[in-house]
């Protein structure tokens, strides 16, 4: 997956390729220490663009709500599974 962004204070979009999460984390890392985020969208190994909204990074880390609510889904497939 690989990532496209623009900053306020940069005249050069940048560009990242790692997993999802990972690329998130690095968006929130950039507005924490004081860049804005103007653009970001990412782009998946099928060629399908996903438009990222810039307000939904405030520099927070990510990683440990998505595994939670990874594992939520997950417990709740299994429940539905059982049922």
């Amino acid at each position: 997956m690989t990532l496209y962004f623009s900053l306020a204070d940069s005249d050069t979009p940048c560009v990242c390729s790692a997993e999802f999460e990972p690329l998130l984390e690095l968006l929130n890392g950039f507005v924490a220490i004081g860049n804005q985020l103007l653009s970001a969208y990412l782009v998946d190994d099928d060629g399908i663009r996903i438009d990222l909204p810039p307000e939904a990074f405030d520099g927070l880390p990510i990683t440990g709500c998505l595994q939670n609510l990874s594992k939520q889904y997950h417990d709740l497939l299994g429940m539905k599974n059982r049922a």
